[in-house]
C-alpha cells in the first residue's frame, strides 16, 4: 500500500507529466508557425523523458505516466485544446494512505472570470465541472495504479485539494490560500476537522503553495515572499528568499514576455505576432503568469539528502549545501512557457519513512 506522511522521506513512486504529441497541432495551416508549436511539444516530450528517467536510474524511483488517449479530437475545448497532463501535481493529493483528488475550481475566480455566452453561476460551474471532469480523465490510469496498491481514492469537496496548494510533513499539514479574500480561520477550521490528527497550519500564498515556498527540511526554507512567518512552524530555519527569474531589469525575457502580457516566453515569439495571437486564442489556458515565477522554489525532495529542481540558483545551492543537501539540476527548457517548475510536473505517491 501506498503511503506519504511527510515530502521528506524516500521517494519510492512519482508521476511525471505528459505531452501532447505535436499532430495535435495539424489544424494549424502556416508550416513555419506549426514547426513553432511542434518543437515546443517535442522538447517538452525529451525533458519530461529525461526527468523521468534520471529520478529511476540516479534514485531508482519507480516513474508512471499520464496514459493519451488516441483520438486528439478528445482534448478540445472552445476553439482550441484543453491543457496537457504535463502538472500532474496539480490533480491529486496522496496523505497518508488516501488518494485525494480536487473539485471544481475556485468559486471566486471563476465568477470573474466566466464568458459572458454563461449567464449564472449554476450554468457556469456545470461548464467548468464537465471541462474539470475531462482534465481528470488524463490521470485516470494513475488513480487505478494507486487502486490497485489497496488504497483508496477519493474525491474531495474542496477545489484545492492537491499537493500544489499542501506541504506534507511529519504529523503537519500546510495549506496555501487561493487569493487575498480566503478566510484563513475557515480554512484551518475544514482542515482540522478532516484531519484531526494533523497539526495545522495556513500561509497566505494566493496561490499555489509550492510556488510560494519550500520546506526543504527542519533547517531550511526557501521563499519567494519575505513577508510571510514560517516561526510558528518550522521555529529553527534558516529563511532564504529567491525572487522571480524574470525581474524585468535588463531581463533577456523583458521585450519578448511583454508581448504575452508578461504571461510566457517561446523562443522567436519577440519577431512573431502571429505566435503571440496563436496562443491566445488557442492555447491560452495553457499558460500562467511567468513574471511571478520563481523555479527555484519549486523543488522536488527525493529524500532529506537529494533535492531537484529545473533551475539553478547559487545561494539556494549554497543553503543547501549548509544543511546536508545536495541540489540535482534536470533542465526543463521550456519552463517559461508552462510556467512549471520540477514540484509541478510530479506527483509523489509513495514515500519510505523506514
Amino acid at each position: 500500500m501506498y503511503n506519504i506522511s511527510s515530502q521528506w522521506d524516500t521517494l519510492k513512486t512519482v508521476c511525471v507529466g505528459s505531452v501532447y504529441p505535436p499532430e495535435v497541432f495539424s489544424f494549424i495551416k502556416d508550416k513555419t508557425l506549426r514547426n513553432h508549436f511542434e518543437t515546443l511539444v517535442t522538447e517538452t516530450a525529451e525533458d519530461l523523458d529525461n526527468l523521468a528517467v534520471y529520478l529511476n536510474k540516479q534514485f531508482g524511483v519507480k516513474v508512471i505516466r499520464p496514459q493519451l488517449e488516441q483520438d486528439l479530437d478528445a482534448y478540445r475545448i472552445d476553439n482550441g485544446f484543453m491543457a496537457p497532463p504535463i502538472a500532474a501535481r496539480d490533480f491529486m493529493c496522496m496523505i497518508d494512505d488516501v488518494m485525494y483528488y480536487p473539485g471544481i475550481g475556485n468559486k471566486n475566480y471563476l465568477l470573474n472570470s466566466y464568458d459572458k455566452g454563461v449567464s449564472t453561476w449554476e450554468e457556469h460551474q456545470w461548464k467548468d465541472q464537465k471541462v474539470y471532469n475531462r482534465k481528470v480523465r488524463f490521470f485516470d490510469s494513475i488513480f487505478a495504479h494507486v487502486l490497485d496498491q489497496g488504497n483508496n481514492v477519493v474525491a474531495s469537496p474542496l477545489d484545492y485539494f492537491n499537493s500544489s496548494f499542501i506541504a506534507r510533513l511529519p504529523n503537519t499539514l500546510i495549506v496555501g490560500t487561493q487569493d487575498t479574500n480566503d478566510d484563513r480561520i475557515a480554512i484551518k477550521k475544514t482542515w482540522q476537522q478532516m484531519f484531526p490528527d494533523k497539526t495545522i497550519f495556513v500561509k497566505d500564498t494566493e496561490g499555489h503553495a509550492d510556488a510560494t515556498f519550500c520546506p526543504v527540511n527542519e533547517n531550511l526554507i526557501i521563499t519567494a515572499y519575505e513577508d510571510i512567518d514560517y516561526s510558528d512552524m518550522l521555529p529553527d530555519a534558516e529563511i532564504l528568499h529567491v525572487p522571480a527569474e524574470v525581474t524585468f531589469l535588463g531581463d533577456e525575457f523583458a521585450n519578448a514576455i511583454h508581448l504575452a502580457e508578461n504571461k510566457w516566453f517561446l523562443e522567436g515569439m519577440e519577431h512573431n505576432q502571429q505566435l503571440v495571437d496563436t496562443v491566445d486564442h488557442y492555447f491560452s489556458n495553457w499558460v500562467g503568469q511567468v513574471d511571478e515565477t520563481a523555479f527555484m522554489i519549486n523543488i522536488l525532495m527525493i529524500d532529506s539528502k537529494n533535492a531537484v529542481v529545473n533551475s539553478d540558483n547559487k545561494e539556494v545551492r549554497q543553503a543547501m549545501q549548509k544543511h546536508g543537501v545536495e541540489l540535482h539540476v534536470v533542465p526543463f527548457k521550456h519552463r517559461f512557457f508552462w510556467d512549471t517548475g520540477t514540484h509541478c510536473l510530479t506527483q509523489d505517491l509513495h514515500r519510505d519513512n523506514n
